[in-house]
C-alpha cells in the first residue's frame, strides 16, 4: 500500500473513510471526526477519520495530513480545527494592493512574459531600488505558481507566507552563464544556469540528464530523461552540456541539484 495514497476528485466522505480503513492496522477502529466547519466550508474543508493508527484530514481541495495523536475526541476535534484553520489562511485571497511594490513588480513582469522586471515601464518600477534582487523574486515566483497569471501568483504567495515576505538583499539574480537569462543560485564555486538551460543538460553522448538527491543525508545519482536509466558518466564526473557548453552538476548547498558554470578562476 502506498504511505501516502492520493485520492482522485472529486474528494467525498465514502473516498476518505475507505482510505482510512485500508490504512488503519484495525478497520474497525475507524471513526469519522465530526468538525461542523471544518465539514461545511467548500473551499477549505473536508472530512476527518481516526483509526488506531493514526488521524487522516483530507480536504476538498486534494490537500491531506496524517497526524499520530491519541483517541480523546476533544484532542482529535482540536487538530483538525487546527488544520482547518492552517488551510483557511493558506486560502485566504490577495490581491495587489496586500503585497509590496517588488512583489506587484515582479508579477507583473511574469504575466507579461518578460524575463527581467528591468523591461517594465519606469512606472511599474517605482519603489525597486535593485533589479537583481527584483529578478531574484520574480524566479522564485515564477517556480511556485501554477501558471503565470495574475490570480496564480497571488494564490501562490497566499500559500507559502515565506514568498510574501519583502525580498533580501542578500538574495540577487544574475545572467544565465549560458544564455544570459535571469538565473539565481550559486552552489559552491558555481553560478547557476537558468531555469531553461537547467532542463537541457546532457551526458557526454548527448542524451537529457537530470540529478537527484540519494538521500536525506546526502549523495547524488544522474539519470536519463529518456528511459529513466543511471547516467554513469555523470553521477561520476558531475560533467554535463548545456548548447555546447561544459557545466558541472551535483548537490546544491542547501538540499536539491544545481547545474552551474565555474565563476573565473575556478576549475571545473
Amino acid at each position: 500500500m502506498n504511505s501516502d495514497e492520493a485520492l482522485e476528485k472529486p474528494i467525498t466522505r465514502d473516498k476518505v473513510e475507505a482510505l482510512a480503513r485500508r490504512r488503519a492496522t484495525d478497520p474497525t477502529t475507524v471513526a469519522e471526526v465530526l468538525h461542523p466547519g471544518f465539514n461545511a466550508d467548500p473551499v477549505s474543508g473536508g472530512f476527518a477519520f481516526a483509526s488506531d493508527r493514526e488521524l487522516l484530514v483530507y480536504n476538498v481541495d486534494g490537500s491531506r495530513m496524517y497526524a499520530l495523536t491519541g483517541t480523546n475526541p476533544d484532542e482529535l476535534s482540536s487538530r483538525v480545527d487546527q488544520w482547518w484553520q492552517e488551510t483557511r489562511h493558506h486560502n485566504r485571497t490577495l490581491s495587489l494592493d496586500d503585497v509590496s511594490a517588488w512583489h506587484r513588480a515582479a508579477i507583473a513582469a511574469i504575466v507579461g512574459g518578460l524575463d527581467s522586471v528591468a523591461s517594465l515601464p519606469a512606472d511599474q518600477r517605482e519603489g525597486i531600488s535593485n533589479i537583481d534582487v527584483a529578478d531574484h523574486l520574480l524566479v522564485t515566483l515564477r517556480r511556485h505558481a501554477r501558471e503565470p497569471t495574475e490570480r496564480a501568483l497571488l494564490r501562490a504567495i497566499a500559500s507559502d507566507d515565506w514568498l510574501l515576505a519583502a525580498p533580501r538583499d542578500s538574495n540577487r539574480a544574475h545572467p544565465c552563464p549560458v544564455c544570459g537569462r535571469t538565473a539565481i543560485g550559486t552552489a559552491w564555486q558555481y553560478r547557476s544556469v537558468c531555469d531553461t538551460c537547467y532542463s537541457r543538460a546532457t551526458c557526454s553522448h548527448g542524451r537529457l540528464v537530470v540529478g537527484y538527491n540519494t538521500s536525506m543525508g546526502g549523495g547524488f545519482e544522474a539519470r536519463h530523461t529518456d528511459d529513466d536509466t543511471v547516467c554513469g558518466q555523470v553521477t561520476c564526473d558531475r560533467v554535463v552540456w548545456v548548447d555546447g557548453h561544459r557545466c558541472r552538476t551535483g548537490e546544491a548547498k542547501f538540499g536539491g541539484v544545481f547545474v552551474g558554470v565555474a565563476a573565473p578562476g575556478s576549475p571545473l
